[in-house]
């Protein structure tokens, strides 16, 4: 009679009993352990941005997000962080109001190396 021995017990004894039995896939994760949609992930999100917004009241408010992140994100972390509505908050940047649909990349003098400097005006509350 042949010795029955489990996969690991072979494994561990080293012997000719072991083959490989087939090809495995590649590891979809890289080195640094990203995958590939990690990555593609990471590119449209792009450059850390700092946020230092000025408020009505004289306080600052620091939001991060990204350069692909649009206008209308930052603004939700700045409602949710005041507790406000979201629709009675506009940003401006160099006095010029920064439209929601637009992303931190269409406004072409931020630098993500640089803390963005954004004047929040919020509505009155009623």
């Amino acid at each position: 009679l042949k010795e029955q021995r489990s996969p690991c017990a072979m494994a561990e004894a080293g012997g000719p009993e072991v083959a490989d039995e087939g090809v495995s896939f590649p590891s979809q994760y890289d080195e640094s352990g990203m995958s590939s949609f990690d990555k593609v992930e990471a590119d449209l999100r792009g450059a850390q941005l700092r946020l230092s917004i000025s408020l009505p009241d004289g306080r600052m408010e620091m939001i991060v997000c990204n350069m692909g992140h649009d206008v209308a994100f930052a603004k939700g972390q700045l409602a949710r962080k005041l507790d406000i509505p979201y629709s009675d908050i506009q940003f401006f940047m160099d006095g010029k109001l920064m439209f929601d649909p637009l992303s931190f990349n269409d406004f072409p003098n931020i630098d993500a190396k640089q803390e963005v400097q954004i004047v929040a005006q919020i509505k009155a509350q009623s």
